[in-house]
């Protein structure tokens, strides 16, 4: 166990806490974020139309259907769709969402196992495994025809030093106990599949559906592979999460209070046609040869909620935002200590602000960024640029770099094929890093205009706004 409360009990509270206590929580914090559907919905396409055209009228709820054509069970979807969410879901303000995620990285806390979990209460197995008794759920127009599992966090366990790895993946149901997995090359679960494939055995997998956001915001933490995502969500909760074990392989745990779990085997020796997928990019890569998950038994609570994420919106977007921040941060400041923010400004791109000691310095955060297979281009500004402020950035790179010596394209390194632009299976293409910080001893002499602050201290506006039309 690690951190300082590894040996506590779960607290009332903690226990509790699961996606229908976090739902019950935004009615009474925020009930302008939960929107209610009492009609007949359409799951191919439908769902994802009526966030389409929230989300252009400025508005992000959660939206609850209660009648999915074709599904007995009410759908959630937009659970983590706004920032605000995700702080009132880590009891903090939105601008702290960042330093309480640091904080739970390195103040883990393991989870405590527990008998008689709420989402073993139904149990199917073998020839009653049905996955098409989920919601057919398609978002886009070229997305492939078959339906998708979009909020679905896999649980694997590394077979060389039994580390849980909690990841998120679409799934493709293909039958009623087959789908296909998109697995990201060079991610944790990608290795743990390899592991096993030069074993010759299949990876033990379970698949939970129903989450509060704390546990998706840990699932999704982006570090070392030797850190257990389980003890990261027992950091952001502040106590152990509760886990139970699997029906078909004990070594597997799964939260207690999920709504769904899928129990089965990652293939490694076949695979079927999967995709073409809109991701997060705001575009579909075409198909892919993707391993072939096999589920065996499913368990769920009564009464359960399915939860989902529509593809390539703001969900999708936020959601992933503070894990995503946290390791391009530490990636970046173990390369150089001075480095003060970074902002993720756009797919695959980051602008990392510095307060520069040597002009070597933007040279080794591209490199040691560029590593990371989500991250294509990097720009290096000065401290006094706002990371997040594209016009800003633009004219950084604009007035204070020459790109003959400022701009590196790199090749050959390991990208994303989620990456539109790349036609290499394994995701390999080249990336770009732009120094766009001052020198530090520049070769002639540039200033910034101003105006002595002594005279702006005595412009006063509301005198001179008081009367319109006051000749002063």
């Amino acid at each position: 166990m690690s951190g300082p409360n590894a040996g506590d009990a779960v607290t009332p509270v903690a226990s509790e806490l699961d996606l229908r206590s976090f739902l019950e929580q935004v009615r009474k914090a925020r009930p302008s974020d939960v929107l209610d559907v009492g009609r007949e919905v359409d799951p191919n396409h439908e769902t994802a139309a009526i966030l389409t055209k929230l989300e252009a009228k400025q508005r992000s709820p959660i939206l609850l259907f209660s009648q999915v054509r074709g599904c007995e069970w009410p759908l959630a979807t937009n659970v983590c769709g706004s920032m605000g969410r995700l702080a009132l879901a880590l009891g903090c303000g939105i601008k702290d969402v960042a330093s309480r995620y640091a904080m739970a990285a390195t103040s883990t806390i393991a989870p405590v196992v527990v008998e008689n979990a709420l989402v073993q209460r139904v149990v199917h197995r073998g020839a009653d495994v049905d996955l098409g008794r989920f919601p057919a759920l398609r978002y886009h127009t070229d997305d492939a025809p078959h339906p998708y599992l979009t909020a679905a966090v896999v649980v694997a366990r590394d077979p060389d030093d039994g580390i849980t790895n909690l990841s998120f993946h679409r799934l493709m149901i293909a039958s009623r106990n087959t789908a296909g997995i998109f697995i990201e090359p060079g991610r944790h679960l990608d290795g743990i599949v390899r592991k096993c494939a030069a074993r010759g055995q299949d990876v033990p997998v379970a698949v939970f559906l129903g989450a509060h956001p704390a546990w998706s915001l840990g699932a999704l933490y982006a570090g070392r592979a030797d850190v257990d995502e389980f003890d990261v969500i027992g950091g952001l909760l502040g106590a152990p999460l509760a886990v139970t074990r699997c029906l078909l392989d004990p070594q597997l745990r799964v939260p207690a209070r999920a709504e769904f779990v899928l129990e089965g085997v990652i293939s490694t020796t076949e695979r079927m046609v999967e995709g073409p997928f809109g991701e997060f990019t705001g575009y579909g890569t075409g198909q892919t040869e993707s391993p072939v998950l096999r589920i065996d038994a499913v368990s769920h609570r009564e009464d359960p909620i399915v939860q989902d994420i529509v593809s390539g919106h703001l969900e999708h977007l936020v959601l992933s935002m503070p894990a995503l921040e946290h390791r391009a941060l530490r990636d970046a400041r173990a390369a150089v200590a001075g480095v003060t923010r970074v902002a993720l400004v756009a797919p695959l791109t980051a602008v990392v602000a510095l307060q520069k000691q040597h002009d070597e310095e933007p040279a080794r955060i591209i490199e040691a960024m560029l590593d990371d297979v989500y991250a294509k281009q990097v720009i290096v500004v000065d401290d006094d640029v706002d990371p997040s402020d594209l016009a800003k950035v633009l004219t950084a790179m604009a007035l204070q770099c020459q790109p003959a010596t400022a701009v590196r394209v790199f090749h050959g390194m390991r990208g994303t094929p989620l990456d539109p632009s790349c036609d290499h299976p394994e995701g390999l293409g080249s990336k770009l890093g732009i120094d766009a910080t001052r020198p530090l001893a520049p070769k002639r002499e540039v200033t910034r205009n101003r105006i002595p602050q002594e005279v702006l201290d005595r412009v006063d506006l509301a005198e001179l706004l008081a009367k319109p039309g006051r000749s002063v």
